[in-house]
């Protein structure tokens, strides 16, 4: 780079000292035969370019470097991009015919102009049949360059990427494995499958612990059964002993007599027998309202552990098999269902009542 600059250096000062010698006829013919004075060098960079490329067409390719360096050479740069790509252009072909310089010096120096041309536009190219043959042999080298390492670049960037593919086929691998195991460990845990049905709330309106039995409390269904039967078996029995033992006497005032019995008896088996009657339709009241607030509206049939790749079979293949299952299925909530049914009592015929739930 220093020997560029001392080179150019050189150049302009040998053509500075020439210059006043050829310009001294010049002046003295102009000042005798009463020319116009000479004008001044251009100063704008587009001037200069014009200038450069006037300088070219005579072949003065000294010139042409010492107008178009000091604008573009060292990464310098115009405004007009343009304007830009002529001076760098005209500059390198300029650089490779000027054969005062050394062969190695003018291809490097053209090259840098070159190239900056190519990162500028990667397709550029020079126009056809405009600068010497070997601005475009140097185009041609260039370019021919630059395509292998784009080559180079897109070779490097597939191996890369077929490492990175290999790798990650091998991590593809050992995911998928890993799933198929989880997969499969996940298909063989078990879980415990809870079989619920609706209840219905009017039979936990039935007395005689018939609610209790229903929501699954025996004990107290059986409490309540056994207490009720008990007391409504007691007051029924005072109630059948005194219509036995006693008769009403007299149409408009009846009169209740006993057989052997005083008044102050009859009058405390009639308290005793308002008193279990009150006492039975209370435990039916308490046993039915103990049923309704204890009620549950759903009830477990089964509890099974089931493997979780066998839920799916579950509805076709359960361990009850497809018709329970059905049954239980369109069953939905559970129903009271009274039915009459004929019964014979002593002295003749009656109507029973069964109630199915």
């Amino acid at each position: 780079m220093h020997r560029r600059r001392i080179f150019i250096a050189s150049l302009l000062a040998l053509e500075l000292a020439a210059a006043p010698a050829a310009a001294a006829p010049a002046r003295a013919r102009g000042a005798t035969s009463g020319a116009a004075p000479a004008t001044p060098a251009p100063q704008e960079p587009a001037a200069k370019v014009d200038a450069a490329l006037k300088a070219w067409r005579d072949g003065k390719w000294i010139t042409v470097r010492a107008l178009l360096e000091p604008l573009v050479g060292e990464g310098r740069a115009l405004d007009d991009p343009l304007l830009t790509e002529t001076a760098l252009r005209f500059l390198a072909d300029a650089t490779l015919l000027d054969e005062g310089l050394d062969p190695g010096i003018r291809n490097q120096l053209a090259a840098g102009y070159l190239a900056r041309l190519f990162a500028a536009d990667p397709e550029w190219r020079p126009p056809p049949d405009t600068h010497g043959q070997a601005l475009y042999d140097l185009y041609e080298q260039m370019r021919a360059q630059n395509e292998q390492r784009k080559l180079d670049e897109c070779l490097a960037e597939r191996a890369s990427c077929k490492a990175d593919l290999e790798d990650l086929a091998v991590r593809h691998e050992r995911l998928v494995g890993e799933h198929e195991a989880l997969k499969k460990a996940f298909a063989e845990q078990e879980v415990e499958v809870v079989e619920k049905v609706a209840r219905n709330r009017a039979i936990a309106l039935v007395p005689f612990g018939v609610g209790h039995f229903y929501n699954g409390r025996k004990g107290l269904g059986a409490g309540f059964l056994a207490v009720e039967a008990a007391t409504g078996a007691a007051g029924l029995g005072l109630l059948i002993y005194r219509n036995r033992q006693c008769e009403k006497t007299g149409e408009s005032e009846p009169t209740l007599r006993c057989i052997d019995t005083s008044q102050d008896a009859v009058v405390r088996r009639r308290n005793a027998e308002q008193v279990l009657g009150i006492a039975f339709i209370s435990l039916l009241a308490l046993d039915v309202l103990v049923a309704q607030l204890t009620f549950k509206a759903y009830t477990t049939l089964r509890r099974q552990p089931v493997k979780r790749k066998d839920l799916d079979t579950m509805p076709e293949t359960g361990p009850q098999g497809p018709g329970r299952r059905r049954r239980s299925a369109g069953r939905g909530r559970g129903t009271l269902q009274a039915r009459p049914y004929p019964a014979m009592v002593p002295g003749g015929a009656g109507v029973g009542m069964s109630l199915r739930f």
